[in-house]
């Protein structure tokens, strides 16, 4: 089907991961590099400003790369355990825990850390969490999200990119991700748009929650 369809949502999905992770890096250190060859007699702060764009967007690759290595990798080992007559385990649907309520900050946080979405099944069990938490509120939040050593293998893109865009067009007045150790210059903070919200990233949860103030202000 998604070979006579380009528009199926297995295409565009591969394609948003494909742009994000690689096309938009790319682009991105090849105008910072171009403008410093351009102009060698930059003033420094505004040299290292192109700089430390570049190996932001090296970082961001470098995740790219990461998980489609390891992606790689993990389709080899369940092709063995499928020869070998091993079931691999279906995560459990509990994953309340990953999603807390701050009312008096009027932010939803949620613990993506060291969750690796495999399937489309992980992704549903961990969102329909979400799901079900927010709107038992019947109202809209601000989100900070750890993603924090999150990997989505390619079996998960489509998935995760519907859930993530629904949550955020239902419910979020404006979303933060947060990854500790990440180095993000301050121009850099911008990411995309997802479900018509704007989503920002920043390294740690301090500048997270930070952020959410200046959008209600």
């Amino acid at each position: 089907m998604s070979k006579d369809n380009p528009d199926s949502p297995q295409i565009l999905g591969l394609n948003t991961k494909v742009e994000e992770d690689f096309v938009m890096p790319l682009t991105a250190i090849r105008g910072a590099l171009e403008l410093l060859r351009d102009f060698p007699d930059l003033e420094t702060d505004k040299r290292q400003r192109f700089v430390a764009s570049a190996l932001h967007e090296c970082a961001r690759l470098e995740d790219g790369i990461e998980q489609l290595a390891e992606s790689v990798y993990e389709a080899g080992r369940r092709a063995l355990e499928s020869e070998n007559g091993t079931v691999a385990k279906i995560v459990t649907n509990e994953h309340a825990h990953r999603v807390q309520i701050h009312e008096d900050l009027e932010t939803v946080e949620i613990d993506f850390a060291d969750l690796h979405f495999t399937d489309s099944e992980t992704v549903n069990a961990v969102y329909d969490a979400i799901e079900m938490t927010v709107s038992s509120t019947d109202r809209r939040w601000y989100f900070i999200v750890n993603h924090a050593g999150c990997r989505v293998w390619p079996e998960a893109w489509v998935a995760f990119a519907h859930r993530g865009k629904k949550i955020n067009f239902m419910y979020s007045l404006g979303t933060v991700q947060f990854e500790t150790g990440r180095a993000i210059p301050e121009n850099q903070k911008f990411r995309r748009n997802s479900g018509g919200v704007e989503v920002l990233e920043t390294a740690t949860r301090e500048d997270a929650l930070a952020l959410i103030a200046d959008f209600k202000s």
